[in-house]
């Protein structure tokens, strides 16, 4: 029927590299990608406006977004299922197998992201499905947790809230109050309003600490809780998509 499985598993299921700027198998080749100057990273940052409505006010909000532009695009077309088999047909000569990742077809990476034809389009009712591959939420509430929950309690190394993004947000956001501060030879970075204070997040780590669940809804996290080093060790899929459904919204609300 279609296939469950996370975002990086996706190249392999469906022949569509979620790799550099044409990762996104929706937009393709009409996304609006760019490399950050500092952090070096592909960036989808302005990517996402022109699915609004034409006359949505974000689209003209040339303050608080994209700093000093607006969006005039509309949303990039939605290929049937027919007319993205049409398109896989044209690449011919296809490998599978361990070296089906190591084949590079003419504009990769440029016009397209294609890096194989999947056998999944030999199923005779393949190009009539609605919808052909689903995401694992488990996979990506654990990316997303782990990202918030490391950036509000600022842990060293993980946190995304860094220099580089410091820098970056100079160049493209109206984000004054998180620009790096600079005195003499030295640097500083302002603490973010979305960073809780040292004594703050001892209070979040105690109160993990203490928590209970009922028996099979969540494993047992103050197992996984060290109040004196303030971290999290070992927490599974399921224990972030308890988080991120119901802890998240209790402790930072």
């Amino acid at each position: 029927m279609w296939t469950i499985n996370d975002f990086s598993a996706y190249r392999m299921v469906s022949g569509w590299s979620t790799h550099g700027k044409l990762a996104c198998p929706y937009c393709m080749e009409n996304n609006k990608t760019f490399t950050l100057t500092n952090g070096g990273k592909t960036f989808f940052f302005y990517c996402h406006r022109r699915f609004l409505q034409h006359n949505h006010k974000y689209r003209k909000n040339r303050k608080d977004l994209f700093v000093g532009r607006v969006e005039k695009d509309v949303a990039p077309p939605h290929l049937s299922g027919e007319e993205l088999f049409d398109v896989v047909s044209e690449y011919g000569d296809i490998v599978f197998g361990l070296q089906s990742g190591k084949q590079k077809f003419s504009g990769f990476d440029l016009t397209h992201n294609w890096v194989k034809q999947s056998m999944f389009w030999e199923l005779p009712h393949w190009k009539t499905n609605l919808l052909r591959h689903n995401h694992d939420v488990m996979h990506i509430e654990k990316n997303v947790f782990e990202n918030i929950f490391n950036t509000i309690i600022d842990v060293k190394g993980k946190t995304k809230d860094n220099i580089k993004a410091r820098l970056d947000i100079t160049l493209f956001c109206n984000r004054k109050n998180m620009e790096l501060v600079c005195d003499g030879s030295q640097v500083a970075k302002p603490i973010a309003s979305f960073v809780l204070e040292k004594n703050t997040q001892l209070l979040v780590y105690k109160w993990l600490k203490s928590l209970g669940f009922p028996d099979g809804h969540a494993s047992n996290i103050s197992r996984m809780v060290n109040t004196e080093k303030c971290r999290l060790y070992g927490i599974k899929s399921h224990d972030c998509h308890v988080f991120i459904q119901t802890l998240i919204p209790l402790t930072f609300s």
